[in-house]
């Protein structure tokens, strides 16, 4: 009896602990700083002071962070048991967005939100580890116009790096008594961080401790005793959880003696500041992006590619694109007004073919002038380039659509002949609502068609307007369609794919799901639709018609003009990451030829879909001009490094909407080291414990098992060569047989330890206790269990029971026999070994990981 309480008597005292645990202090919000301030929609810090807890020496071990939209009280965001760097600050960044706002990386414009968060401590009871929830409410502003970086502190890892803009260090020169420095402090005053020059290559670094509060930055650069020069410049700094922020410098000529201000906005763009300024000025940009457009999403970088384009509508990408030399044709843009642009990969553009149209649109604009060429898609088989574009017919003044194919013999950089693959008289079209979309999916091209603003023509199968059309390459309609029926004659109603559509300008085909999608100006509604063969739309001239078969309506109008899928398949999905692949991107033209940032539309907008094509989340703010001229996105399509999208107007200089001058520009992912999308360096996070690296292979383990670079037969979550046991292949054929190799690698502590592998058919939960360790196999009344225990090292088990040598490894291997009767189809095996003890008589105290072996025909 005496003995029984002495082994239970721990078990008591750790129950009469838990009983006397006092949950620990409801948190102290510091950030946001306030209830009902306002903040930044991609910008929010939430912080609190320090842990408090009634017991003594209990520690703080993980935080539930969230954040409740107001109005609905609904979560939209969550970082839930957080530990290590996350205890007492997060951003958006590092946890997840969920409900109303999943796949989104910011919160919503103008939107009030509340913070909850909790401390847990270490006590492990239920009932009392859990502080109370302690809460703060705040606004969203407006993520147009600027606001002021703001930090706290600068990270060490990973370390502030300042480069040209060609990646060359910047070295400031060293010289007395005063040497030159560059320093990033807070508005009022304290030092986040140091540059300065030294009497050794590179520079001297202080990064002071964190401050306070997180508070506006600037960048003060002093010259010293000497006149200072240094070239545009980029500073990159990072916070505690890897968010790292971009700083764009302006060219520095400084005289003796002398200093420049700079105030930071949260996108990295520097303004002129003074030394007498405590708060920020953004009256004098001193450097900002070379283009008027923002990714929203840390990580992804807007770019030019090519410039002096005239009204560019839509554009498709050469079929050696993913391989095109500097010299070589790489992408095709269709110009409004006639001509189609050959742009090479070092961004010269060049005339493919000119004079498509046989009229001069020159109506008002926006009126009758926004008409003409628009349409493109190129045959991956033969490089011809297929056009859709109104021409004008004399016997009735009317424009009708048509579609015409042109061929290259100079390796596609200019057209060398032109042919009608398809008229459609008497099919009057006016401005916008044309023929527009094309697309060749599967050797059929796809070709969209306004309803030329007669609204009667959507529902009507005998005319061509308001319309999918699916034609053979040849300009025939296609005999799948669903209203083929060539014993008639072929009419508009052979060509039908889908009709009952208003506007459907866009369109592109998604794989996952083998379906195509359009995007439709409505009156002043807008849809987005998944396109099914012989499906009605049902538009009738009304707004509420436009919610037929929508996966989602634009309410107000945002005038969507393009949808293209990133995708495995299309370029190996443009260099995005995983996280993007699959998705929708639409391009969003808003209101015709209007100046700067608008709350409609200038933008490109993203879509989380399901692999049966139901939304899940957006439209999500990926794209957003930035501006003050009348740029604004139209053609869109997705490349080989990026995704594409050109602007429809001349940005800036007041030449008119039909100015030469709008831009092919990029989206590009820059953060190559973010192999999970998160926006987050994966070096940075490795290196501060965030992302495990199990094999030391620089990249994260999830992105290793995500990748296919590393196997996770027993679905532990990390790669198989970092477990104690891995094998070569998780099946084998009960009609062939084979051979699975069995690797053994524990930690070097257990080197030439004797081994024994094992197996059982009764899976691995709750497995069995062996002394101090429990080996994951079930094995009671098992009997595989039993013959690889009785026969080791045999011809069916080889080297099953032996010792590891010096550097502790070893290997066995299991040979099933070919021919195996169908008893043994699907059943499931598992494997794992324990480890020896000799100085201890043999007792075990070690036992690996179970690997799966399953048994397929």
């Amino acid at each position: 009896m005496r003995s029984t309480l002495l082994l239970l008597a721990p078990f008591a005292l750790a129950a009469v602990a838990r009983a006397q645990n006092q949950a620990p202090l409801a948190p102290r919000i510091s950030e946001p700083t306030a209830n009902w301030v306002n903040v930044h929609p991609q910008d929010v810090h939430m912080e609190t002071l320090g842990f408090q807890d009634p017991n003594p020496g209990d520690t703080h071990t993980a935080t539930d962070w969230e954040l409740v939209q107001l109005s609905n009280a609904v979560r939209v965001w969550s970082f839930l048991s957080a530990g290590t760097t996350h205890l007492q600050h997060v951003h958006l960044g590092d946890g997840v967005f969920e409900g109303p706002l999943a796949g989104w990386a910011t919160l919503d414009e103008e939107v009030g939100y509340r913070l909850r968060v909790r401390h847990r401590d270490a006590s492990g009871d239920p009932a009392t580890e859990w502080s109370p929830w302690s809460e703060r409410s705040f606004y969203t502003t407006r993520a147009t116009g600027n606001t002021a970086l703001e930090l706290g502190d600068i990270a060490a890892v990973p370390a502030p790096s300042w480069s040209d803009d060609q990646g060359a260090a910047i070295d400031l020169p060293f010289y007395g008594p005063t040497t030159a420095e560059m320093r990033l402090e807070a508005a009022t005053g304290p030092l986040l961080l140091r540059i300065q020059a030294q009497s050794a290559s590179g520079n001297a670094v202080t990064n002071p401790p964190a401050i306070t509060a997180h508070i506006p930055l600037r960048i003060v650069i002093e010259s010293g005793s000497q006149a200072l020069a240094l070239p545009p410049s980029v500073l990159r700094v990072a916070e505690a959880g890897c968010d790292v922020h971009r700083i764009l410098l302006p060219a520095i000529n400084l005289a003796a003696g002398a200093r420049s201000d700079y105030w930071v906005s949260l996108q990295g763009t520097t303004y002129l500041g003074s030394a007498n300024q405590t708060a920020p000025s953004w009256s004098l940009l001193a450097r900002g992006p070379r283009v008027p457009w923002l990714a929203r999403e840390v990580g992804y970088e807007v770019e030019e590619v090519a410039g002096g384009l005239r009204l560019p509508v839509n554009l498709a990408f050469h079929p050696n694109a993913e391989n095109a030399g500097p010299l070589d044709p790489f992408v095709y843009v269709t110009e409004l007004y006639g001509t189609i642009k050959t742009v090479l990969k070092n961004g010269t553009v060049l005339d493919y073919a000119t004079n498509l149209l046989n009229y001069v649109p020159n109506g008002a604009f926006p009126g009758a002038g926004e008409q003409g060429l628009t349409g493109i898609a190129v045959d991956p088989a033969s490089g011809d380039l297929f056009v859709s574009r109104l021409s004008f017919v004399a016997a009735s003044g009317s424009h009708e659509p048509s579609i015409v194919r042109l061929s290259s013999i100079d390796g596609g950089r200019t057209s060398i002949s032109r042919s009608v693959v398809l008229n459609m008289p008497g099919e009057s079209q006016a401005q916008s609502h044309q023929i527009s979309n094309l697309e060749i999916v599967g050797g059929r091209l796809f070709a969209h068609m306004g309803d030329g603003f007669v609204t009667a023509t959507a529902l009507n199968l005998d005319s061509f307007r308001g319309k999918v059309l699916c034609l053979e390459l040849s300009g025939a309609a296609s005999s799948t369609n669903p209203f083929y029926n060539a014993a008639n004659g072929i009419t508009a109603r052979d060509y039908i794919y889908a009709y009952g559509l208003r506007n459907p300008f866009g369109g592109g085909y998604r794989a996952a799901d083998g379906f195509r999608y359009e995007v439709e100006n409505g009156p002043t509604v807008d849809r987005f639709a998944r396109v099914e063969p012989g499906a009605n739309y049902g538009f009738d001239g009304t707004d509420a018609s436009m919610a037929i078969r929508a996966i989602f309506n634009w309410s107000p109008a945002m005038a969507p003009v393009n949808v293209v899928f990133v995708q495995p398949s299309t370029f190996g999905g443009s260099g995005f990451p995983a996280s993007k692949q699959d998705r929708a991107f639409v391009s969003e033209s808003g209101p015709t030829y209007a100046s700067g940032t608008q709350t409609r539309g200038k933008a490109i907008s993203e879509f989380a879909m399901d692999l049966n094509g139901n939304r899940l989340a957006g439209p999500i703010p990926f794209v957003e001009y930035v501006g003050t001229g009348h740029a604004t996105a139209v053609g869109l399509a997705a490349g080989p490094d990026g995704l594409y999208f050109t602007e429809l107007y001349r940005d800036a200089g007041g030449a008119g909407p039909t100015a030469t001058g709008a831009r092919l520009l990029r989206v590009r992912f820059t953060a190559a080291d973010d192999c999970d999308g998160n926006g987050l360096s994966d070096a940075c996070e490795i290196a501060v414990g965030t992302q495990p690296d199990c094999n030391g292979n620089s990249f994260p383990d999830a992105c290793d098992l995500s990748s296919g670079r590393a196997r996770d037969f027993d679905a532990n979550g990390r790669p198989d060569s970092c477990d104690p046991l891995e094998a070569d292949r998780d099946e084998i054929s009960t009609a062939t047989g084979g051979q699975v190799a069995f690797s053994l690698h524990p930690d070097l502590a257990y080197a030439n330890r004797p081994y024994l592998l094992v197996g059982s058919a009764s899976g691995t939960q709750p497995g069995t206790p062996l002394g101090s360790v429990v080996l994951p196999l079930n094995v009671i009344g098992d009997l595989w269990f039993q013959i690889t225990l009785s026969f080791p090292n045999s011809a069916l088990l080889t080297t099953s029971f032996a010792n590891l040598d010096g550097a502790a490894r070893g290997n066995a291997a299991l040979v099933v026999p070919p021919a195996l009767g169908p008893q043994f189809l699907g059943l499931e095996l598992h494997h794992a070994y324990v480890l020896f003890d000799p100085a201890a008589g043999f007792a075990i105290d070690f036992a690996s990981n179970g690997m799966p072996l399953r048994l397929v025909l």
